[in-house]
């Protein structure tokens, strides 16, 4: 399908939560009013769950909402509760990171920052099979092919995001998956590198210390001014979302790692003695 549930179950939420605070109704007051729960309505409204587009109707009218916007908006409820294609992989995808697939799929932008790894996006079969074996070391085999698929199924965006990396110098050190594996996977950093949309630089160790350095993020741009801009933070236990201010003050940081960074070209440059030397 064109266009992604998560992001829409994301704009719903925070249309429905404006609508009622420009009432002055309390999550309370506007639960009762429409025969839910308070705890469901709460869940409504931080996009944890889709809305039944006859509840979204009610509360729309509640909040005073008439004509065309009501219509327009109980179908973004419709669309909200279709199933994305990432949704196949339920069996080795964990909630947590459900939803940043299903905004992912919809970005108009994407900034990384890694340290330590080549991000998802770039990421080779046979690299992204070494990182997964080694951080699910006990998982069958089946599993660890699962996983991989998802990855790789990712990098098939039918929105064809912009994508800007900015990769620690470490990244072309750390022979992952062995030389033929990561060689192979350098290549295909640099062919990557040299494709419209997609920038990436490298941040040497000659920049010495740095804003976030050591810890990775992501920062999410889409195409609706009604979906504002995320930030993305994974951790081996989960994740964590941040929006409003906190979107503005990664994105500072970006620039500043971009700043620091070497241009494109001279990333290009890095990344092919890189492959000489293996």
């Amino acid at each position: 399908m064109t266009g992604s549930p998560t992001v829409r179950r994301r704009r719903l939420a925070t249309a429905l939560r404006r609508l009622r605070e420009q009432t002055g109704m309390t999550a309370d007051q506007a639960a009762k009013e429409i025969g839910i729960s308070k705890s469901a309505l709460s869940r409504i409204e931080n996009a944890q769950v889709s809305v039944l587009p006859p509840v979204a109707r009610g509360l729309l009218e509640l909040y005073g909402v008439e004509g065309e916007e009501v219509d327009a908006l109980v179908q973004v409820a419709r669309d909200a509760r279709k199933r994305g294609w990432w949704q196949a992989y339920d069996d080795v995808l964990p909630e947590w990171f459900e939803v940043y697939v299903g905004l992912e799929a919809e970005a108009s932008e994407i900034r990384v920052f890694q340290p330590q790894l080549v991000p998802g996006l770039l990421q080779t079969p046979d690299y992204a099979r070494a990182i997964v074996r080694a951080e699910h070391p006990d998982a069958p085999t089946e599993e660890v092919n699962r996983r991989v698929e998802l990855r790789l199924r990712r990098q098939e965006s039918e929105t064809s995001p912009k994508l800007w990396a900015v990769l620690d110098e470490s990244v072309l050190h750390r022979p992952v998956g062995g030389s033929g594996t990561f060689k192979a996977q350098l290549r295909h950093l640099l062919d990557a590198a040299e494709q419209p949309g997609t920038t990436v630089q490298i941040l040497t160790f000659g920049a010495g210390e740095y804003g976030s350095m050591g810890s990775a993020f992501i920062v999410l741009a889409f195409p609706e001014p009604a979906d504002p801009g995320i930030v993305y933070l994974e951790n081996r236990a989960g994740s964590l979302y941040l929006e409003g201010q906190q979107v503005r003050e990664y994105s500072r940081v970006f620039e500043h790692l971009v700043a620091n960074a070497a241009s494109a070209r001279e990333s290009r440059d890095l990344i092919q003695k890189a492959i000489d030397r293996l």
